[in-house]
């Protein structure tokens, strides 16, 4: 169900996720705060985000605003910017928040505890175009609506649900209802309007408070040289026995939700001695914090490779720029190619076109740029170690299914559409599927390396490649397929090939660039442009190993606010201002981001008025 959400809601993959970090004046050039964020979504066309600034002339209790900018095309206020007196940015936390519930349900209602309680219904009327509306009726149980009434695959749930020994009459299944605190009326738009409000912490924490769904990290930095992060959100507690990572059985009081996580007991932290904050979706409490917020936190690959550029530059006094902050966003650098690179050269290959391929790695730096054979030839390696490790033993209802996308020809053939576009397929079947290749597969790998007779290692001959019994012998195979994988796709002369060619961005529109005819989808959609970056990276161009080398999510915008003089923060979106496919502002933007530029960000008054081309005046 999951990947059948619509692409505005995001990429589903261990590696996607968000970057903020901030730093205090103690380590800056100008000796105030620098703030930086990136969310990462799946690439849209239009961009999921639009620059705004909302400016009253004068700013008093009647009009209260002095904001900018970015928001959502239509909704009122600023989701992430900075006004006179604070910046913020945003990270999703990856708290969890919903759960599923198995219910034993008869004609009458559904049971819960020894009693039999009626649904309490609705009835709601979709309207279909170009047809007849239809309406049809939601039940609701104690916990949530009945997912299962309108879902094919939460009913197959239900009745393979193994609950046998606390459920022995249920032969026919359960339904499976959604308990989720976004079904809860809630006050996050209130939260957005205090937060473009907020003047100092005591108001950006209060603010935050009413940002219950989704449940953000928050970074923050102020004129006066403070910096903080928080944790807001309406997070349930559970009771002892139920974590939320299985569905749960709706008819027993001790699975209820016992309340709510209390604000001040939610991790936050102000102006910490080390003087900066760094959240990348990484853990953000240890083992001994009494309530679960999640188990299932990023693996750390961005947060710690941010902290340890941070580190670098800040030893010995060091103090950090608004470009170093800028800097920091585009870094290539590969944590899995870290730790398999030694070992890949240790590997000895007897042809020699493998062995050419193999020397791209000695001296490589680690870093994934647009123009580099050597991370081309190292990520393809790296798909073909998980695709032989993993790709065949797994389960098939743990496998992820591979990806589709219509591409630019790279030396191959296949149906090309009316744009001369050849629809490029990953592992079409559920059999040959592998998995995705994001930072929770590095920690699979690292933890396997020292076990190097494990059977995770061991794959069987294939043609006239040869199998491997251990580790060492499945890397040679990998250096091999891998060396033959970019020979079809790149071309024989490896002085040709570059990670850019590989790992390509096209931008599709949301509309009819998606579902259209042929010479409309040419029309609305753009691309390609050639990326740097990868999997896990700070400058995290995602892209999935079951599917192939494109790129399936991006940092959908860039910003850097500098707390010292705010006409001088930076920001960039992916695309531009416009949703009009032949408008100059349609994707004026884009280049620009793909070469890790970032745009003067005007904020005062006279900035505003010095950078303004256009005005549009609106008179109620």
């Amino acid at each position: 169900m999951l990947e059948d959400l619509p692409t505005a809601v995001g990429v589903n993959g261990d590696g996607i996720g968000s970057n903020s970090w901030v730093v205090s004046g103690d380590h800056t050039v100008s000796g105030k705060p620098l703030l930086a964020n990136d969310p990462h979504l799946s690439a849209s066309l239009p961009s999921v985000w639009y620059q705004m600034g909302l400016h009253c002339r004068s700013v008093s209790d009647n009009c209260r605003y002095d904001v900018t900018g970015y928001t959502f095309a239509g909704m009122p206020g600023v989701i992430i910017g900075h006004n006179q007196d604070i910046a913020w940015g945003l990270t999703n936390s990856g708290v969890d928040v919903t759960d599923l519930y198995l219910e034993k349900i008869t004609g009458d209602g559904y049971q819960y505890g020894d009693k039999v309680v009626p649904f309490e219904t609705r009835e709601e009327t979709i309207k279909v175009a170009g047809g007849a509306s239809r309406k049809i009726v939601v039940r609701e149980t104690n916990n949530g609506p009945l997912l299962s009434d309108r879902s094919d695959d939460l009913v197959k749930t239900g009745k393979k649900a193994a609950v046998d020994s606390a459920a022995p009459d249920r032969g026919d299944g359960y339904a499976v209802a959604l308990r989720w605190t976004a079904l809860d009326p809630g006050r996050t738009m209130d939260a957005v309007f205090a937060i473009n409000r907020a003047k100092d912490w005591d108001d950006f924490r209060e603010a935050a408070e009413l940002f219950e769904v989704p449940s953000q990290n928050l970074v923050y930095a102020d004129t006066e040289d403070h910096i903080g992060y928080t944790l807001p959100g309406k997070i349930p507690t559970r009771a002892e026995k139920h974590d939320g990572s299985v569905p749960a059985p709706g008819w027993d009081p001790d699975y209820e939700w016992t309340g709510w996580v209390d604000q001040d007991e939610l991790p936050y932290e102000f102006d910490p001695e080390r003087g900066y904050i760094v959240t990348a979706n990484q853990a953000v409490v240890d083992e001994d914090y009494p309530y679960t917020l999640t188990t299932d936190w990023g693996y750390g690959a961005r947060s710690q490779r941010i902290n340890d550029l941070i580190q670098s530059k800040i030893k010995d006094g060091g103090k950090i720029s608004t470009d170093d902050m800028r800097q920091m966003q585009l870094d290539n650098s590969s944590a899995i190619a870290k730790l398999l690179v030694p070992e890949l050269l240790k590997i000895d290959v007897d042809d020699p076109h493998v062995r050419e391929a193999q020397k791209l790695l000695e001296g490589w730096d680690y870093t994934q740029d647009a123009d580099s054979a050597a991370a081309a030839y190292f990520n393809s390696v790296w798909r073909n170690i998980l695709k032989l490790s993993f790709g065949h033993k797994l389960p098939k209802e743990l496998r992820v299914k591979g990806q589709c996308l219509w591409v630019e020809p790279v030396n191959t053939t296949g149906p090309a559409d009316e744009a001369g576009k050849v629809r490029e397929c990953g592992q079409r079947s559920a059999s040959q599927a592998q998995p995705d290749g994001g930072d929770r597969w590095f920690e699979v790998v690292r933890r396997l390396m020292a076990d190097e007779d494990s059977e995770w290692w061991t794959t069987p001959k294939r043609g006239t490649r040869p199998g491997a019994e251990n580790r060492d012998e499945l890397f040679k195979r990998a250096l091999i397929d891998a060396r033959w994988e970019l020979t079809a796709k790149l071309g024989k002369d490896i002085d040709s090939w570059s990670w850019g060619r590989l790992h390509r961005l096209f931008l599709d529109n949301q509309t009819l660039g998606s579902d259209g005819p042929g010479f409309v989808k040419y029309v609305l959609n753009r691309g390609p442009w050639k990326l740097g970056g990868g999997e896990a990276t700070v400058n995290a161009t995602g892209w999935n190993a079951s599917g192939g080398y494109g790129v399936v999510w991006v940092p959908s915008m860039r910003m850097v606010v500098n707390l010292d003089d705010l006409d001088k923060s930076r920001w960039i979106n992916l695309t531009g201002a416009s949703g009009h496919a032949y408008n100059a502002h349609y994707v004026d933007q884009t280049d620009k981001w793909a070469e890790g530029e970032l745009l003067e960000w005007a904020y005062s008054e006279k900035a505003v008025e010095d950078s303004t081309t256009d005005t549009l005046v609106l008179k109620p």
